[in-house]
């Protein structure tokens, strides 16, 4: 017969972070190991409080892949702004919850064409080609973004209102980051030294 586990050392179902930052590689490795932390601690569920302006694209979509596929159930909380491709990782949480005060941003790929010659621009339209085939399929599959939106999308950034976003289904519901007493936070970035 085994003795019982001490009162500290039970992981509750519920645990509650904190992710205010962009979305970079450093980002996606810290996200897979939390993930990979609470997976094998018998976590059944992640409240994250998530906050970003973007990042980079393949990391974006890396995130939106690795919420999709989390054993562990991830309630994203936009608390303020998701912006740009941190949409995209939002996109793949299992709950996606946005505070009456929040709003969304999309925009196509865009990037910085310094020192840049015809064969490099031309090799960089490509790339932007793939980059905004990849995230709107993603945004199509899962949202409701109504004609006008997308047409606003060909040239400029898209804000949406938490209002908006439930009903485009990029949020599912309005609610607020409120992680029960006595709750322990945990910090995904920025990165521990």
């Amino acid at each position: 017969m085994s003795e019982p586990q001490p009162a500290e050392d039970i992981v509750p179902p519920n645990i509650y972070g904190l992710f205010a930052g962009f979305i970079d590689q450093q980002a996606v490795m810290r996200f897979h190991n939390a993930i990979s932390v609470a997976t094998n601690a018998g976590v059944k569920r992640i409240h994250l409080l998530f906050q970003t302006t973007g990042g980079g694209i393949g990391e974006g979509i890396s995130l939106y892949n690795l919420f999709r596929s989390s054993p562990v159930e991830i309630h994203l909380y936009n608390v303020g702004s998701v912006s740009s491709i941190g949409v995209i990782a939002y996109l793949g949480a299992t709950r996606r919850i946005a505070s009456k005060h929040s709003a969304f941003m999309i925009h196509r790929s865009y990037l910085s064409p310094v020192a840049a010659n015809a064969d490099r621009m031309a090799a960089s339209a490509e790339y932007l080609a793939i980059e905004d085939t990849r995230t709107e399929s993603i945004l199509k599959e899962h949202t409701k973004i109504p004609p006008t939106k997308w047409e606003q999308h060909k040239f400029s950034d898209v804000w949406i209102s938490s209002e908006e976003a439930k009903s485009f289904g990029i949020a599912e519901e309005i609610g607020e980051f409120s992680p029960q007493a006595g709750a322990k936070l945990f910090n995904v970035w920025p990165p521990q030294n």
